[in-house]
Parts: C-alpha cells; structure tokens; sequence
C-alpha cells in the first residue's frame, strides 16, 4: 500500500514534466490505480496543454465509478477554457449515476453558469433521483438555470415533475415552452385536458409546442382536438398538426377512425417522404389513396426515384391497387425526361394494364432509354392485347439484346401458331437470354406446327438449335413429342441425348421403356446416367434388372449415380445388390451405399456400417454413422 502511495506521489510529479511523453505515461500507470489520489491526478491532467493527454486522462476517467472523481469534475465547470468545461460535463455523463448525488449537492453553487451546466448534465444522465431537486431549481433566481432545469425534467421522464411543470407555464411567461416541450416528452396522459386549454393561447410558438407535446403523449382521443388546426392559416401550425396526428397514428398502429383533410399538406407528406422520414412514410402509405389523386401525382412520382427500394416497392404496389382512376396521369408522366421515373411509372401501371392502356403504352415503345423499351415489351405481355403484337415484334429485332429478349416473351403470350415462324428466328440470336425467349414463347404457343418445327430442328446443322429444340420438346411435353424425343436418344450429340432422356422422364406417359435402354450403354457417361434415372422413374424397380449392370460401371460417378438412384426407391429387398459396395475401394462408392441402404431401411448392413463410423474419411463416417442412426431406429 505504502508503495502504490510513493507511485502515485512519482506519477504526479511526473505529471508536471514538461516532457510530453513522460506526461502521457504518468496518466496511463495513473489510469491502473483506483485510489482516490490517482483519480485526482488523471482530473489534473484535464488541464494539461496537450488536447491528446486531456483526452487520455478523460478516457480513463470515464470507466472509474468513483464519486470522487465527479465531485472533482464538477469544479471544472467553472473553468475558463469552454474544451475543459464540455470535457468534465461528458466525462460527469459518462459517469452517469455514480455522478448524480455530487451534481445535486452542486445544485446550489453560487456561479449561476455552473448550477445551469449541472441542470443541464443531470438531464443527460436521466437518473430520477434528480427530479425533486431539479424541480426545486424550476424557481432558481437566474431564469436561465430554471430553464435549464425544466429541460432537464423533460428528458428524466418523471411523472413526479408535472405538477411543478404546470405551475411553471402558469407563472413563468418565459419557461412556457420549455414547459409544454418537458410535458409532451413525460407522455402522461393525464396531463392531455390541461393541454387542451393552453392550445387556446395567443402566443402561435406556444401552441405549436403545444401541438408537439399532444402529439408526442400519442393517445387517438386527441386527433379531434387537433384536426381543426389543420385548417390553420399559420402553415407551420398546420403541418405541425398534421406531424403531431401522424405521431398519434404510429402510437396507435396506424389504425385512425377519422377522416382528414390530406389533399392540401400532399407537399408535406412528399417531401418528408423524400427525406425518408420513417413516420410520415408510413402515415402516407396508410392513407395514399386518401391523398393522392390525378392533380399531385406528376409531383409525387418524381420523388419515387430518391426514396429506397423498400419503400419504392410498397408505393408502387398501393399505387397499382389505386389502379386506373390515375392512369391518365401515368401516362403523362412516361414523357418524364427521367429514364427511371418512366420506369417507375411502367411498374405501377403493369399491375393494371388492359388493352386501352396497353394502346397509350404502345407510343412510347420507341423510347431511348433500352431499359424503357424492355418494360415497355414486358407491360404490352402482360396487358392481353393483341393488337400489340406488331409492336413487339419490331421491339424484337431491337439493337439491344435484353429488349429482344423481353419482346419474345411477351411475344409467347399474345401470338397465334402464325407468328411461330417469326418467334423461331429468335433461336438463332447471339444472345443466350433472347434465344432461350424465343424457346420460351414458342413452348406457350404450342400446337402441331411449333412440335414439327422443333422435331426437324433436332437435326438442325447448329447444335444449339438441336438443344433447345429437345429442351423446348421436353417441355410441351404432350404425347405428340415422344416419339421425336425417343428417337432423339439415338442422336449425334451427347448433350441432345440427355436432354431426350431428361425430357421423357418428366413426361412419363407413353415412353417406350426399351427405347431409353439403348442409352445405358451409351458412350457418354452423363447420357448413362440420364438413362438410369429415366428407367428408375418410369418403371420404379421393375427397371432394376435393366440398370444393374451400370453399379459396375467404368465411370466412378455412373456407378455412384446408379446406386444413389436405386436407394431412392427405398425397396429393401435390393439391398443386398448394394451392400457389396460398402467394401468397394472408393470411398464416394461406398457413402452412396451408405446412403441408399438406409433409405432401402436394409438392418443387415449394420454390422459393416458401424465398423465404417470410425473410418479416418470424415465424409464417410459421417455418411455410416447417419445410416446407423436411421437403421437403429427403425429395428
């Protein structure tokens, strides 16, 4: 103890070097102590010359829970350099309750300044210890430091505070709108029938605070008080009224039972949707179709473009549920110099579109902007109207790649089998996204002509028009294509292959099993595969006998495929087929085993499962140790 005294003596001596570095260690070894002699030392260094230093030493002051240390700190208060007055008040902050007794005991310094600044920590700090004394500080000689101390109460929250607060409107002229601000954040409902008398004063800031203050309390009842300031002449008055209902509206679920006069504050409600003012957001919304019409839609549109994707999606979607009573506006707006305003607009009108709109639509399908013409071909899809069909098909021999893609599908919405031969030269675009369109359209327009179309292309000297010809037949999927898809298993291309077998799989009815078993001894591994799987699905075991042979396959992943493909099926009696291969020499092999007899619930593999949970491949011993789990379970 005597050491840490003779440290703490050094330090502080220290603390006068006129070496910066020796002054910055004194404050941090004093920093390590507790005692109240080093706290005293790190509240001295507040006053060393060096900012960086003071803010050392306040750091460490900051974390201590010392009394002393506030008690200290509230002298510098009084200090004639205002960085070290604001300096100990954040320290006194930070300090929090700890600080609350020296600050009230301080309440009475004869400096005017210093009772003011502690008014003004105390009501920081919250603690409401302080309400009586800071209410006692209401009628202080200096007005300053009764206001102060009103604010003060304001941000405590005391209920405690509300009887001197009311007195203080009564009989300080000066303090009244601090008073009304320190009732509205108390929030006491109670205090709302004495509100309502003082929103008869003359002074227009008194009222407006007044407003706040009701507002901020929240409860429904006081919207009837409100609702004639909206008429005010004073518009500060007016919008404040509106602020003080929207703050209710929140408090009470956005759920009003009241009609308002909104036509005339569309201004208000925009921009503070445009400073992404959350309440007002949310209020405006609640209520758009109340407050939105033909005449301020061109305005609000143009703040839809700095507004954030959240609340943009919400808006567009009320606005479509608004629907065409402001279409013509809409329509208007598409002549917006703004690329993303006439994208905004597209957005809402695609949710009501008809063949009337879709004809004003069709206009501006020349657009500059490629993202435009690309919504443009998208919103005519969807609108029904045919007669838009010459339109797309000029938008799909757009210089833009993604603007051709969009008119082809809106193309495979709107056309007949006449306008198949056209959508079919979209399958030889540069652009994958346009070709797989075309293919798209051409699957919806279906009917005989689009099958023959896409069963000669399975011959197609381009290769890509042979996979998306076997893809798009897979995918009409009616019995007329089985039999180009069954022969299409004999095809040159291995990809073209596949996707046949892929194809036939999905549609079941009328395959010819023994056509697709010419592909288990296919060249290709992944055409192997594709044909074990298309078996499997369409005869379920009775296609075991055909598909067996390939669990001995060359390719590592055909053999794994098979035995994978064969547990699905989950009839246990094939477990024995795959049993063997718990002891193959790959280990993929055998976690597919693993796999598949669990899933066959095949109990006789336990012995061989459990002895492979203790394997040093974690892959496969976690594979064994699930299939143990799943076996054990079912014995």
């Amino acid at each position: 103890m005597a050491d840490d005294v003779n440290i703490i003596g050094e330090l502080l001596n220290q603390l006068q070097s006129p070496d910066f570095f020796e002054r910055e260690e004194a404050v941090k070894k004093l920093g390590s102590f507790d005692s109240d002699e080093a706290i005293a030392g790190l509240v001295t260094a507040l006053d060393d010359p060096d900012l960086g230093i003071r803010e050392l030493a306040a750091d460490f002051l900051s974390k201590t829970n010392s009394p002393i240390a506030a008690q200290l700190l509230i002298r510098f208060l009084g200090h004639d350099d205002i960085g070290t007055r604001n300096l100990a008040a954040e320290i006194l902050v930070k300090l929090g309750s700890v600080a609350v007794d020296p600050l009230v005991e301080n309440l009475v310094d004869e400096d005017h300044d210093i009772r003011k600044f502690i008014a003004d920590i105390l009501g920081l700090i919250k603690d409401k210890r302080a309400t009586k004394p800071l209410c006692e500080k209401i009628w202080d000689d200096n007005i300053n430091v009764g206001v102060s101390a009103i604010e003060a109460l304001g941000e405590i929250g005391s209920p405690e505070a509300i009887p001197d607060l009311m007195k203080a409107y009564d009989e300080i002229e000066d303090a009244r709108l601090q008073a009304v601000e320190a009732i509205g954040k108390i929030g006491d409902p109670s205090t709302l029938p004495k509100l309502y008398t003082f929103l008869k004063s003359d002074d227009p800031l008194v009222v407006y605070a007044v407003i706040e203050a009701i507002g901020h309390i929240g409860m429904e009842e006081s919207v009837s008080q409100l609702r004639e300031y909206l008429d005010s002449e004073d518009r500060s008055i007016a919008e404040t009224a509106l602020k003080a209902i929207i703050d209710i509206s929140a408090n009470n679920d956005w759920r009003l039972d009241i009609e308002l006069p909104l036509k005339g504050f569309a201004e208000f409600l925009f921009e503070g949707i445009k400073q992404n003012d959350k309440r007002i957001i949310d209020f405006t919304l609640s209520r758009l179709p109340h407050c939105i019409d033909n005449n301020v839609l061109g305005s609000f549109i143009d703040i839809l473009e700095s507004v954030d994707e959240e609340v943009l999606s919400r808006i567009i979607s009320l606005l479509g549920d608004i629907g065409p009573t402001i279409s013509g506006a809409l329509i208007k707006k598409m002549e917006s110099p703004s690329a993303k305003t006439r994208l905004i607009v597209l957005d809402i009108i695609k949710q009501f579109v008809d063949d009337k709109l879709a004809g004003e639509i069709i206009k501006f399908s020349s657009d500059e902007d490629p993202g435009v013409r690309e919504k443009i071909a998208y919103v005519l899809g969807v609108s029904g109207n045919k007669d838009a069909v010459p339109t797309l098909r000029k938008l799909a021999v757009d210089e833009v790649g993604h603007v051709r893609a969009a008119a082809y599908r809106s193309l495979g919405w709107l056309s007949t089998e006449q306008e198949a031969d056209f959508v079919f030269n979209g399958l030889d675009d540069e652009y994958p996204d346009v070709r797989e369109a075309a293919m798209g359209a051409l699957i919806i327009i279906g009917g005989l002509q689009v099958v023959a179309k896409f069963t000669a292309d399975l011959y197609h000297e381009n290769p890509e028009r042979q996979r998306l010809a076997v893809t798009a037949l897979g995918m009409i999927g009616e019995t007329d294509v089985v039999e180009p898809l069954q022969k299409a298993i004999n095809h040159p291309e291995a990809s073209v292959r596949k996707c046949a077998l892929n194809a036939l799989m999905r549609i079941h009815e009328g395959v010819d099993p023994a056509q697709l078993v010419i592909a288990l001894n296919d060249e290709n591994s992944e055409v192997r595969k594709a044909a074990v799987s298309a078996l499997l699905s369409i005869q379920g075991e009775d296609a075991i006998p055909e598909v067996r042979f390939l669990l001995d396959d060359s390719d590592i992943w055909v053999k794994y495929h098979t035995i994978c493909a064969i547990g699905e099926l989950g009839v246990r009696r094939y477990g024995e087929l795959i049993m063997p291969y718990l002891q193959d020499s790959q280990d993929i092999v055998r976690i597919a085993a693993a796999k598949a007899l669990a899933q066959m619930k095949y109990s006789k593999a336990l012995p061989i499962l459990k002895s492979l949970n203790q394997n040093d491949n974690d892959d496969l011993a976690q594979a064994a140790g699930k299939a143990v789990e799943i076996l054990e379970g079912v014995q």
